[in-house]
């Protein structure tokens, strides 16, 4: 269970805004089980039973198995069933005693295989057969059962529940905002809307997901009490589609014994889905069998010693491949031909030329005061790639675009939300007219952070002269007013009156961004004031939130749920501050925040619907990334980030595990650009915001918005080009590692460096950087903004050359193995 200091009970005049879990019921079921064929003389749900509708166990329900005994050390065991659904509802479920079921006319067998793959995994198979007969709207399912428990435990699902969810729920609409001040006070406990959750106190309820719903299928908890864990991993789907995972917990004050299931069905039938900010009725239904009809369903258990949270994520980040395995990659378009179509794109229809200010944003001239955001969704981010791509009418450009910038300063030096054309709106969502100096306290940091990387780039391309003394004033002012409201709040708060700097809404863990934009201002500025402050405010973060297993609110409108903004952000200021100092606690505190990234981000080779468009086109999610606990969507990459945080923490580790990640997010982002021959879509430039896994807004699983346009996810696939390099290498050992959309390999290694051969499978040419160091090298922190400097090599469409990469990291053409 998440706590945090200084946070009170939820008093009486609040529990009004507690929303239970799924509430289970107990129907009669004689009626129904007499006519699908299942009543016979075994024991069986009857009225009022209350093992009707629920996952829980009945006594005597344990199957006989070796994963008992795997189980047994933290009171666990397991029970194989079988399952009968009338419409979307668990009517009934019934165990399997020695590998045997007998339901009426029908008759089921299966066989459990397991089988110590180390001293505390356990692989196993659970095989069904529908021996004789035929069931009507059935199932099978394996069910983890718990006693013994306690709300301490920390109950986890990779993108969906961190501690069980069981904070305080507000019954909002989206987008969600807080407006009555009663109920944000500065003590407010960690509030979201109306997420998958269970309840704080353990009162009986259930969690229903598929494996849609998640980037990872996987279940587990923390036992701190007793320092261990438990993961169970599950496969995708079966034949019936995407298999359930379900949690169903009876643990209330008045629960004897308090207990806890983990379920995994096929296939997975739901009474109600997730949806945005609360629930519907789902479409799930059972599978109709016949005889001789098999299924089988694999997992790995992992029963563990876990001194802490940490120990536990280090866990789940070692694991969460083991059974789907290693995910595939596709080569459709090279990073420097999708960086030039989203350029192109943006200077042709991202450019607001307005009566007062002239910038790039979302969508000009349109009434949507969101188009025209400042920070986080907004300006300077979205000019940034205009610098790295320079011309001289995209650096007029660019200019424009920081002095409209400045002029949404407030004079504290916090940075309003939204600038369209001299209007100035906040961040109360549904009041932003009415309350236009409401901002969240991170579009600062934004600012702070992309401000300065323009003029690093700036000054480093030879264009000091391009640089506004306002710029600096207005940025050393960012940095000024972040001081003076941790002076006041001890944290950043998620959102604040930016004219008096008056807490609106207190908490979150978006203020761990600030790290990275603090940490070049004192760089740049030569003030030792930013660096104590930023390491001051990523170390509160770090344990107020992290250690305890939450990360959340860093999004404008999912009030305070669980997201991987907040994760991300936090590994970039860890690798920042680690570049500014040279020490390793950033490194280490950025691995614990990799570790709880990796949760949010797709495994595997997600396996979308027949018939979608991205299972036409051959879409690989693995490597994109969960929005949050509230937005149940995949997406493309960092909002809005490149990801060469991971670049940085893969050198400082050598951690080969980062380098997967890595490059499972850097290679995947560029599937979702339109270019002309990109089999998902051809809309040059554009990028979609969904990557659609799970049904949350209906049944469009895989699919593409061709209209959809939307600059931020745009801007973070040019970032991904222009920051990362599309080739890493080290010239004195094996690492070996290719980001781009080209195939490479090392030719021959010798005292002179190292010769590779890299091959354009694409319709388009490449520019290529190439990243090459020596191991001594890779141990030393990068450097603000080395990708400038990095060396490029052409290749043609569909063509191959060979290149020597010599000690210092410089490139020559050569002939294949000379």
């Amino acid at each position: 269970m998440v706590r945090f200091e200084k946070t009170p009970s939820l008093s009486t005049s609040r529990r009004e805004f507690l929303i239970t879990a799924t509430a289970v019921a107990a129907p009669a079921v004689t009626g129904w089980a007499k006519e699908q064929g299942i009543i016979d003389s075994e024991p069986w749900p009857r009225n009022n039973d209350p093992s009707a509708r629920t996952w829980l166990p009945v006594a005597g329900a344990a199957t006989p198995s070796v994963a008992n005994s795997f189980l047994e050390s933290i009171h666990g065991q397991m029970r194989i069933l079988g399952c009968w659904y009338e419409g979307n509802q668990l009517r009934a479920s019934r165990p399997f005693l020695d590998g045997k079921l007998n339901a009426g006319q029908s008759t089921w067998a299966c066989e459990v295989h397991a089988s110590a793959a180390e001293s505390n995994a356990l692989d196993l198979q659970v095989k069904f057969k529908l021996a004789s007969g035929t069931a009507k709207s059935a199932g099978v399912a394996v069910a983890f059962d718990f006693t013994l428990w306690t709300l301490d435990n920390y109950v986890f699902v990779p993108g969906q529940l961190y501690g069980g969810n069981r904070f305080r729920i507000l019954p909002l609409h989206y987008p969600p905002y807080i407006h009555d001040a009663s109920q944000r006070p500065l003590d407010m406990p960690v509030t979201t809307t109306n997420i998958l959750h269970l309840n704080p106190d353990g009162a009986r309820g259930k969690v229903e997901m598929t494996t849609g719903n998640v980037p990872t299928p996987m279940l587990g908890f923390f036992h701190p009490a007793e320092q261990r864990g438990f993961l169970v991993l599950a496969e995708q789907r079966t034949r019936f589609g995407n298999n359930g995972l379900f949690f169903e917990e009876d643990a209330g004050p008045s629960a004897t014994p308090k207990r806890i299931s983990f379920v995994v069905s096929a296939p997975g039938v739901r009474e109600q889905r997730y949806v945005m900010c609360g629930r519907a009725d789902s479409w799930d239904r059972g599978a109709d069998w016949n005889a001789g009809d098999e299924l089988t369903l694999n997992f790995k258990l992992y029963n563990f010693a876990a001194d802490d949270l940490q120990a536990f994520f280090a866990k789940v980040f070692d694991v969460r491949k083991a059974l789907t395995g290693q995910n595939h990659y596709a080569c459709v378009t090279p990073y420097s031909a999708a960086a030039d179509l989203i350029a192109e794109h943006h200077n042709a229809h991202k450019w607001f030329e307005g009566k007062h200010y002239s910038f790039y944003c979302n969508q000009p001239y349109s009434p949507n005061p969101y188009a025209y955001q400042i920070g986080w969704g907004g300006i300077p981010i979205l000019s940034f790639p205009q610098a790295l791509l320079e011309t001289p009418e995209r650096l007029r450009r660019v200019s424009l675009t920081l002095d409209t910038v400045m002029a949404a300063q407030a004079q504290t030096g916090l940075i309003y939300c939204i600038n369209r054309d001299g209007e100035i709106m906040g961040d109360a969502h549904g009041r932003q007219a009415e309350r236009p100096t409401i901002t969240m306290t991170r579009r600062a940091m934004d600012v702070l952070y992309f401000g300065l990387k323009t003029l690093d780039a700036l000054k480093k391309r030879g264009h000091e002269d391009l640089i506004k003394p306002a710029w600096e004033t207005g940025l050393r002012a960012c940095a000024e007013a972040l001081i003076k409201v941790w002076k006041q709040y001890g944290q950043f708060g998620q959102f604040i009156n930016a004219d008096t700097l008056e807490m609106d809404i207190n908490g979150s863990t978006a203020g761990c961004a600030a790290g990275a934009g603090l940490a070049l201002a004192s760089a740049y500025f030569h003030d030792a004031r930013y660096l104590e402050l930023a390491e001051a405010a990523t170390r509160m973060y770090y344990t107020r939130d992290f250690l305890k297993g939450y990360a959340g609110g860093g999004a404008s409108e999912i009030l305070q749920a669980p997201d991987s903004e907040a994760p991300w952000d936090m590994v970039e200021s860890c690798m920042v501050l680690y570049e500014t100092t040279g020490e390793r606690e950033w490194v280490e505190k950025g691995e614990f925040a990799a570790h709880l990234l990796s949760t949010w981000m797709v495994s595997h080779d997600y396996v979308f619907p027949p018939g979608s468009a991205m299972q036409q086109a051959g879409t690989h999610a693995a490597g994109s990334i969960f929005a949050s606990s509230q937005n149940n969507h995949s997406a493309p990459g960092f909002y809005i980030l490149s990801g060469d945080c991971l670049l940085k923490l893969f050198r400082a580790t050598g951690d080969q595990r980062y380098a997967e990640m890595y490059k499972d997010t850097s290679h995947n982002v560029i599937q979702y650009v339109g270019a002309p021959h990109n089999p998902l879509r051809h809309e040059s430039g554009f990028v979609t915001e969904r990557v659609q896994l799970s049904d949350w807004e209906g049944k469009n699983a895989g699919f593409v918005d061709y209209k959809d346009s939307n600059m931020a996810w745009e801007v973070l696939a040019a970032l991904t080009c222009l920051e990362n390099p599309g080739i890493y290498l080290h010239t004195d050992d094996d690492t070996f590692l290719v980001l781009d959309h080209v195939e490479a390999t090392v030719l021959k290694r010798d005292a002179t460096g190292v010769t590779i051969h890299v091959t354009n499978p694409t319709p388009y040419s490449a520019r290529v950087a190439v990243f090459g160091e020596s191991a001594a090298q890779a141990k030393q922190p990068l450097g603000h903004s080395a990708y400038l400097a990095w060396p490029r090599i052409e290749v043609a469409a569909g063509e191959t050359g060979a290149w020597h990469v010599d000690a210092s990291g410089q490139l020559r053409p050569t002939a294949d193995g000379a």
